[in-house]
């Protein structure tokens, strides 16, 4: 799956914040694989404002680099399942193409 930075920043926000000690372990690992290093912050450009609590980066570098993410089966039914169970909440758009983005790619 390629991810944008909006998807590595969305996700976290999908994964449920408690659950059984497998899912910790799935979501330590999908973190993982997601999470924001400091070297993507120097490549993209991400500023972090803490007085707006904004988020900022580069979009072109963005849009042309992409992370590809390779998960696994486990992975992916409980990002369906953490999906699942946030649909009926309210979210901007941009954060339902993350969402729509983990269902094409489950096969």
């Amino acid at each position: 799956m390629e991810l944008n930075i909006k998807d590595r920043i969305y996700i976290p926000q999908i994964l449920p914040v408690k659950g059984s000690f497998m899912e910790f372990n799935l979501k330590k690992s999908i973190s993982k694989k997601i999470g924001i290093t400091e070297k993507d912050k120097e490549f993209y450009e991400i500023v972090t404002n803490q007085e707006l609590g904004s988020v900022t980066w580069n979009p072109e570098k963005d849009m042309n680099n992409p992370i590809k993410v390779e998960f696994t089966d486990d992975e992916l039914a409980f990002l369906k399942k953490s999906c699942e169970n946030i649909s009926e909440q309210e979210m901007p758009d941009d954060f339902w193409v993350t969402v729509e983005k983990i269902y094409n790619s489950i096969p």
